[in-house]
């Protein structure tokens, strides 16, 4: 008897090709698109489903996804931090919507075209994943309990592990990622070999809720202006004034409206003091961050401290950094070199060669 699979589909190409690789394994494909903002091509995915012979369904997750990811990335850049809401969407609204759906549906499956992949490390052969179980051993952590663990793509440049990280157990033991071994190149030839009309489909770039990329109007748009303030130097000195401190980030250099003798960049944002503070480009570097609201996917905890490659921006180059659990919910990230540090609010992802240890979101490091 076939299994049957709830496949998310956007109307582009990966999910397309998702899909049909899916029903070409014998599975029962259902396609499910998450209307959120209001900007999806739900005709686009409709008619793809209809040319891979599966039915669609639109399913309005708006309010879930304005409660859960909007609103959080709106007061995260209030109050000064520069979040990562896809990174949020996928854990707190996709997969948990598509998960409620099948759960429905009692269906055991959702799958999705993100480029990633899944492997169980345990003694369980009914896994929803097809990757072979892996045994991983390490005295950085507690093997106390059988795990899904997430590894990156074998398209190093479309990897996405990055955006899975805050994955839990269950929606990771439950997820199919039929693109994980394939390149984007292997994907487009794929939908041009069965004529998806979704083969030449542009990626998207920007947030989905913000298709011009001007997070800052777009807030201003949903909450008001912001206050001016002063922007500030490193010693104290008030060297202008700032539109509001959504209009910045750290490590900007361009726009900041201050002429100074040498390139001057943004430090930080006090959203206390409703202050940019500028600084020279040597200030922005430092070698210890600590990361707060952990998931850890390859271990419940860290049992000591661990040397791992860090991701500190999505497709940055990786640092090494040695990570040291302080608390439940505070690690301590100590990298092997100085490096322009991440913005608060941004998402640093752990590794061990392509597996995914976890990640948690920057602190204010100052």
């Amino acid at each position: 008897m076939a299994k049957s699979v709830l496949v998310a589909m956007s109307g582009g190409v990966d999910s397309s090709v998702a899909a049909a690789l899916l029903k070409e394994q014998g599975y029962d494909c259902y396609g499910v698109m998450l209307m959120m903002h209001g900007h999806e091509n739900t005709a686009i995915a409709a008619a793809i489903c209809e040319q891979l012979s599966i039915p669609f369904q639109i399913i309005d997750v708006r309010e879930q996804f304005h409660t859960q990811v909007i609103s959080p990335f709106i007061n995260d850049y209030v109050e000064g931090n520069t979040p990562n809401p896809c990174v949020r969407c996928n854990a707190e609204v996709k997969l948990s919507a598509l998960l409620a759906e099948a759960d429905r549906r009692k269906i055991a499956l959702i799958a999705s075209g993100h480029y990633a992949r899944i492997k169980y490390a345990g003694s369980k052969s009914d896994q929803a994943t097809t990757e072979t179980t892996v045994q991983v051993n390490d005295a950085g952590w507690d093997h106390s309990s059988n795990r899904h663990l997430l590894f990156k793509a074998k398209d190093k440049q479309k990897d996405q592990s990055y955006m899975l990280y805050r994955l839990q157990q269950e929606q990771l033991g439950r997820l199919l990622l039929p693109l994980g071994k394939l390149s984007k190149e292997q994907v487009r030839d794929f939908a041009s070999d069965r004529g998806l009309i979704s083969a030449t489909q542009r990626d998207s770039q920007d947030l989905c809720f913000v298709p011009d990329g001007d997070y800052a109007s777009f807030i201003e748009r949903e909450v008001g202006k912001r206050k001016p303030g002063n922007i500030v130097s490193s010693s104290g000195k008030i060297l202008g004034q700032h539109r509001g401190l959504i209009h910045y980030t750290v490590g900007q250099r361009k726009g900041l409206g201050v002429a100074m003798g040498e390139p001057y960049y943004v430090l930080r944002k006090d959203a206390i003091k409703n202050e940019i503070i500028l600084g020279a480009k040597r200030e922005l570097y430092r070698d210890k961050i600590l990361v707060d609201n952990i998931n850890l996917i390859a271990s419940p905890q860290l049992a000591s401290p661990l040397w791992v490659a860090t991701q500190t921006r999505y497709r940055a180059p990786e640092v090494a950094a040695r990570i040291r659990q302080l608390s439940a919910d505070l690690i301590e990230v100590a990298f092997a070199k100085k490096i322009i540090i991440p913005a608060p609010g941004q998402s640093v992802v752990f590794y061990l060669e392509d597996m995914v240890v976890g990640g948690g979101i920057v602190r204010d490091s100052h």
